[in-house]
């Protein structure tokens, strides 16, 4: 295939097309008074998509014009990844990244070595992380968190108080998953216990009809990853555990044909009591639940390796064991499982560093929706493995409004995960913002690094400039006003037009979600700028000579073909 090489400052220039063309649709969703965009949905006659959130309008441009749509692609990347670390602050990343964009260029067409830019945009990065860091407020109460969350839910404050209850009882490692909901309200659900989605093979199972459960008390738990077909493969394992006056639940792949008929036919003739169900997970990583599982319950994944025994040859030693099990037709509890707290706790740590090192992988390296679906995985082993799950059912009167709802809400919840963990500061870019007169007193080695610095400071007053600006007001004004206080917890309430303690006021931001905006967008830029050109390839249209949509709709064939 041809290649076409295209070298600065065209590049450049078409790639800043991009990047202010995205940006300028991201950043008017900016701060608490913001107003939204509505993005028209890929499919013909379905409801527009309403959002206030950055990254889902930085996901919907796309551009004819390859260039331009790699510079675009930046800040999608940017979002993305600020959005896949800690679910909120990608506008603010956006806001970053352009302003730096911005600067940068202009600075390397004044003829600053793009190398001695990057190093004093680096210098000065680590030192603004650092200050956010020793000034974080740590300790963060349930009166914070849902004045964070009321804030970012644009002033919801049942939402922000539902979301501490469920920090609350979930604590940083649970999970709470986000669906739409069949009513007006909000309805937050906490399950105790290992809970994944996946239901009774059969209603004959069902123990409670009232509830359409099937309930099993202080049974054993038997993992095999195979197919059962027939039931005299089960028969010792069932007469050990009729023995033992227990109850019996199967996680297998499948049970079918003469093993499912025949263990039923005994649940209902009184013999023994057994429910079947699938595990969690698909392909491949569903080896990795089963022995998660097995770690949770103190039992034994029967694997179809050669390590492994025969159905028929397991004992009971081999299996787990739990209190209780509650199995409806969608999903399975596992409550008060047997296995070794302290090894789950191991796993976790194991689990949760994993995933660091994807969310450190900077923007644009690797697959994006490999990177992403690999998380998740181990998100999911992570909340699987810390027994406790939530479901937050998001109201609304219709389902746009439901949708777009349901991002905020999500948005915020990932704010108050990262205020636990790093603390917060003063939020609407105030935080930001103060940093500038820290770096006033920074001597770099070299003019050209100085350079960098000083566009990182022009950069950390755009997050401020673009809340303000959203909301009606005059940044200048703002600014001045915050310039005349030493003040390091003052910042502005832009909706009702109030200064303030920013914790009084409830206009918080996580540490977390700033420093990060804030990496990924230099991390961005100095990719940016230290390119020199573009090889892109060259669409093959010689397929299309000769080529008459007239012709072809007449005769209903393709001349191509």
């Amino acid at each position: 295939m041809s290649k076409q090489i295209i070298y600065n400052p065209e590049a450049l220039s078409r790639m800043i097309y991009g990047i202010d063309s995205v940006a300028r649709a991201a950043i008017v969703t900016m701060g608490s008074a913001g107003p939204a965009v509505m993005i028209q949905h890929r499919t013909a006659g379905i409801m527009p998509v309403f959002t206030r959130d950055g990254v889902t309008v930085a996901r919907s441009i796309n551009f004819d014009d390859r260039i331009a749509d790699l510079g675009a692609r930046m800040l999608r990347d940017v979002a993305g990844a600020v959005s896949r670390q800690v679910g909120d602050g990608t506008t603010t990343a956006i806001v970053l990244a352009q302003k730096l964009a911005h600067e940068s260029v202009r600075s390397v067409a004044a003829g600053f070595h793009p190398l001695q830019l990057k190093k004093g945009l680096d210098l000065a990065l680590a030192l603004v992380e650092k200050r956010l860091l020793d000034k974080a407020v740590t300790g963060v109460t349930d009166d914070w968190i849902e004045k964070m969350s009321a804030v970012a839910t644009k002033n919801e404050p049942k939402v922000g108080q539902l979301l501490a209850h469920a920090l609350n009882e979930l604590g940083l490692e649970g999970q709470l998953t986000f669906q739409l909901g069949n009513g007006r309200e909000d309805e937050l659900a906490i399950v105790d216990g290992i809970h994944y989605e996946q239901g009774y093979l059969s209603p004959y199972f069902i123990t409670d009809k009232t509830r359409a459960e099937a309930v099993l008390d202080n049974p054993y738990i038997l993992l095999y990853d195979r197919e059962i077909k027939d039931l005299m493969d089960l028969i010792p394992i069932l007469e050990e555990v009729r023995a033992e006056r227990r109850s019996l639940l199967i996680i297998a792949e499948n049970v079918i044909d003469k093993a499912l008929t025949g263990l039923l036919l005994n649940l209902t003739q009184g013999v023994f009591k057994v429910v079947a169900v699938k595990p969690s997970g698909f392909g491949d990583r569903r080896l990795d639940r089963f022995k998660d599982l097995a770690l949770l319950t103190g039992g034994q994944a029967i694997l179809d390796d050669y390590s492994s025994p025969k159905l028929e040859h397991v004992t009971l030693d081999m299996l787990g064991q739990a209190e209780r099990v509650v199995v409806t037709e969608t999903s399975i509890t596992i409550i008060g499982a047997k296995g070794d707290k302290q090894l789950a706790k191991q796993r976790i740590e194991t689990l949760r560093a994993q995933a660091d090192f994807i969310l450190a992988i900077k923007p644009g390296e690797g697959s994006a929706s490999g990177n992403k679906h690999d998380f998740d995985e181990l998100e999911d082993r992570i909340a699987l493995l810390a027994a406790k799950t939530g479901v937050f059912s998001v109201g609304g009167l219709a389902d746009f409004e439901i949708k777009e709802r349901m991002v905020r809400i999500e948005n915020a919840y990932m704010s108050a995960k990262a205020a636990l963990e790093e603390g917060v500061l003063a939020g609407g870019g105030v935080a930001l913002f103060r940093c500038i007169k820290m770096l006033d007193s920074v001597i770099a080695e070299n003019a050209e690094q100085q350079q960098g610095i000083n566009i990182l400071k022009l950069a950390l007053v755009a997050p401020l400039e673009s809340v303000t600006r959203n909301a009606g007001l005059n940044p200048e004004t703002v600014i001045a006003r915050l310039n005349a206080s030493d003040d390091e917890h003052l910042t502005i309430d832009t909706q009702r037009q109030l200064y303030g303690n920013f914790l009084d006021i409830g206009i918080i931001d996580p540490v977390k979600v700033m420093r990060l905006a804030l990496r990924n967008a230099v991390s961005v830029v100095t990719t940016l700028i230290t390119t020199e050109a573009v090889v892109m390839n060259v669409p093959d249209l010689s397929i299309m000579a000769g080529y008459s949509p007239e012709w072809a709709a007449a005769t209903r064939e393709d001349p191509r073909l």
